[in-house]
């Protein structure tokens, strides 16, 4: 069956194998069915996410072999070699199959990755507060990938790109794991020129930094990326202290640009279209970012007017624009809401649009010192307010974002994080439908915070935990309050029998808040009653005596 769908492209008969071949772990190259965030299942320890993905890694190979479909950065290096060195040349398959690819002719493998040592914010904070079950499905299925029995075999060179070729640069696994280059940055300008010396022989430096290339040297994908995606803009200039993307200057793609690669997604088996942006409301944005209705709508008219366009996934979005012009949603809504994944067919209360929103902190004074561009065109000083009344906005239009909320930020301090538990209660006051998703500060290599100290669990306050456990009793009650019972109980049982001798005596109450109890509760005053006794057996007997 494998030499029937390889044909002429697959090399089982001789094994020479191709030039260059491009890949990426199973966790990264696949789709799970359609839906991007099942992916950061993959973020959690793999006891915990392999039975929940089986079925979802396999390869899903074309007619000649080939992946279907591949993440949309691997699509635009293809593009890149293919040009360069020629489409005989150059294959893109699935980790399982390298053996049909990799061959006495291979001289190079290229690979990208996202999370490859599980150092990234969702990974390091949920492997660390769960604590068990070994590293991040991600972490494993790379090295795992870098194993494999053809790589070993033909020893290729080895180049790794990707947002995350950081982490193993800040791991100091670069020779161990056997990688020849780590190639840092955008693509379009240098990968081809680097690519052609590793094949000659020629050195290469072994972490290469990339520059930013010029827009007309930004090629189209030629074949389908995973979820169908597109690229609209390409950086994003709010200038945010923790994140790389938004200190490069935004700048968006002519439609025509993006709705040839939705030709290419859909002509190659894709049923949804994803639009890749660190702010879809940026799209041709004015100065000063005001949001330019009208491209905005335009650009997701033209998509969902495509033929065979059944879904439309979003990326990232922001508050602000949503504020300064009520018309964008109100005429965005119903084109988006038609395209829509999150349906009650799915299971779902409702139908609902979704896209991830950046909310980080409650705390004004952390967001003009790291953050203060998330605002414009507002200021920053009122930040709690912009964010209750902008998901407020989405909510009255059916809009249910996924917000990161941020805690272990360099200088946060009790105000800072009391002003955050506070915005929470007030979104929970105004019964917002949202989905928290809270992680610690990690310091990103290309940030400006880069050299700050990272964040852990060990370092956290009580009343950082807490940021941490509300968000997740939040979800809890929004979204399967049906079965707040079983979390509850398992929640409580999980901190007295496993939690507390991890995390600390400083992570009670917030676990107890997660399982459901109040402050009120005999079991939270019991627990205040009885931690004050160590207190009092520690102080000299004589105190005893003349109380």
């Amino acid at each position: 069956m494998i030499k029937q769908l390889l044909g002429s492209r697959g090399t089982p008969e001789n094994g020479d194998g191709y030039q260059i071949v491009l890949t990426a772990s199973r966790s990264e190259i696949s789709q799970y069915g359609g839906d991007p965030f099942r992916a950061f299942i993959c973020t959690f320890p793999e006891l915990l996410s392999r039975r929940a993905l089986e079925g979802y890694l396999g390869p899903e190979a074309g007619p000649d072999g080939e992946n279907r479909f591949a993440s949309y950065g691997l699509r635009k290096v293809e593009t890149l070699l293919v040009r360069r060195f020629g489409r005989e040349n150059v294959a893109v398959c699935h980790p399982d199959l390298l053996d049909r690819f990799v061959g006495k002719k291979t001289k190079l493998v290229g690979m990208t990755t996202m999370d490859p040592i599980g150092l990234a914010y969702v990974s390091t904070t949920y492997n660390s507060l769960i604590g068990f079950g070994g590293e991040s499905l991600n972490a494993v299925e790379f090295k795992d990938l870098l194993r494999s029995d053809s790589l070993l075999k033909y020893k290729p060179k080895i180049l790794v790109g990707g947002a995350g070729v950081w982490q193993i640069k800040e791991a100091g696994l670069q020779r161990e794991l056997g990688i020849d280059v780590l190639f840092q940055g955008e693509g379009e300008e240098d990968i081809a020129p680097v690519v052609e010396k590793l094949l000659n022989d020629e050195p290469v430096e072994p972490y290469f930094s990339a520059g930013q290339p010029a827009r007309d040297k930004i090629p189209l994908i030629e074949r389908a990326a995973s979820y169908g995606a597109v690229e609209i803009t390409r950086g994003c200039g709010r200038g945010c202290a923790f994140c790389s993307p938004t200190n490069r200057k935004k700048w968006s793609f002519p439609i025509q640009h993006i709705m040839a690669e939705v030709k290419t997604n859909i002509e190659g088996g894709s049923k949804s279209i994803f639009t890749v942006t660190e702010d879809m409301f940026l799209y041709k944005s004015f100065p000063g970012f005001i949001p330019n209705t009208p491209e905005i709508v335009k650009l997701y008219k033209a998509i969902a007017g495509y033929p065979g366009v059944n879904y439309i996934l979003l990326s990232h979005a922001s508050l602000a624009p949503v504020i300064y012009d009520r018309k964008l949603l109100e005429e965005l809504t119903p084109i988006l809401l038609e395209k829509s994944y999150w349906t009650k067919e799915r299971g779902y209360k409702q139908t609902f649009i979704t896209a991830e929103v950046g909310i980080e902190t409650g705390s004004s004074r952390l967001m003009k010192k790291y953050m203060k561009g998330k605002a414009l065109p507002y200021p920053v000083d009122n930040w709690s307010d912009l964010v209750c009344q902008g998901i407020g906005i989405m909510n009255d239009n059916d809009w249910w974002p996924l917000c990161t909320v941020m805690t272990g930020q360099p200088d946060e301090t009790e105000e800072d994080v009391q002003a955050t538990l506070d915005l929470i209660d007030r979104l929970k006051a105004q019964n917002a439908k949202m989905f928290y998703t809270p992680v610690l500060f990690i310091p990103l290599e290309d940030a400006l915070l880069s050299d700050a100290k990272r964040s852990n669990l060990q370092n956290l306050t009580e009343s950082q935990f807490e940021i941490m456990t509300k968000c997740w009793r939040n979800n809890i009650d929004f979204w399967q309050p049906e079965r707040a019972w079983l979390y509850n109980s398992m929640f409580f049982l999980a901190h007295w029998f496993y939690a507390r001798w991890r995390h600390g005596k400083k992570a009670t109450i917030p676990m107890m808040h997660l399982a459901g109890l109040s402050d009120d509760s005999l079991t939270i005053r019991a627990i205040d009653k009885w931690a004050t006794i160590p207190e009092i057996l520690s102080k000299p007997l004589d105190m005893l005596k003349s109380r």
